[in-house]
């Protein structure tokens, strides 16, 4: 392991070509460590996914506005674009973690199969002596990962998400209100920044749009297009308070084809220009 600053630690890095992208699942990044004692990371935020799973020692995850300590054998995800940090707690163990950067446009399902939502992003007691078989088989690829190392990293990432999945036996009826509810609001604050419509998210959970838009503004309170308008109006003041980012890159990443049209929803949604709540001192890094 090569020694950093907060850590001893290998990774792994990969340059996602046309042939990843086009995949399901694809390989970015992947990497363990061995935690010193000043460990931190964060806060900050990512354009991928990354599943860290904790071996040893204990580690303070926070999410949003939400904080969990977990500890051995437990997971949490890093979801693209929602901000976290994380931290050593002290324990009698060291802090030492395996961690898998991913993306692809099946994971986002891959997650709301497994129960990992930006609202729920880990679980505890995961990790077996299959996974950590798993982890040793990833760990032995070499650096620079040719074509079919990438196969074989996407077959055991495959089987890491088998392992997270529940039985099928303990899963509810899909057909359900409580169960594609649910779906869909965790495929909204998922890919709200891409450009989705209400037909998409419908189809996405396999029911009818009409059906769908009734049962969701029945047990939501409002329809399922202003919901995800309001998702992405909160993300972007968020990032208009947090970040010096320009506004017409907010209404971009925000899922806006433009800036009149974020302005506008904007000021009719939270009685403001997008303008107004830079008033604060400019962000500055840390």
């Amino acid at each position: 392991m090569q020694e950093y600053s907060h850590e001893y630690a290998d990774r792994w890095v990969h340059e996602a070509d046309s042939f990843d992208t086009a995949g399901g699942l694809y390989f970015v990044h992947m990497g363990h460590n061995v935690a010193k004692s000043n460990y931190s990371l964060g806060p900050r935020r990512t354009g991928h996914y990354t599943i860290h799973f904790v071996r040893e020692g204990r580690v303070r995850f926070l999410y949003g506005s939400q904080e969990v300590i977990l500890g051995k054998g437990d997971m949490f995800c890093k979801f693209p674009h929602v901000p976290y940090s994380y931290r050593l707690v002290s324990s009698e163990s060291r802090l030492r973690m395996i961690w898998f950067g991913f993306n692809g446009s099946q994971v986002p399902e891959l997650m709301t199969m497994a129960g990992i939502t930006p609202e729920l992003m880990y679980q505890r007691k995961v990790v077996d002596p299959d996974l950590e078989s798993v982890f040793h088989q990833m760990t032995q690829l070499p650096k620079n990962l040719g074509r079919k190392q990438l196969i074989l990293w996407n077959s055991l990432m495959l089987r890491i998400f088998a392992k997270l999945l529940p039985d099928r036996k303990a899963e509810a009826d899909p057909r359900m209100p409580d169960f594609w509810l649910k779906k869909s609001l965790d495929f909204i604050h998922t890919c709200y920044a891409e450009k989705i419509t209400v037909s998409d998210i419908a189809a996405y959970v396999n029911i009818h749009r009409t059906h769908f838009s009734k049962t969701f503004t029945e047990q939501i309170g409002m329809p399922p297009v202003k919901y995800l308008q309001k998702v992405r109006l909160d993300q972007a003041a968020q990032l208009l308070k947090e970040t010096s980012m320009p506004v017409t890159e907010i209404a971009l990443t925000v899922g806006y084809p433009d800036l009149f049209s974020f302005t506008r929803a904007f000021t009719r949604q939270l009685g403001c220009p997008p303008s107004r709540l830079r008033s604060a001192p400019p962000f500055t890094a840390p």
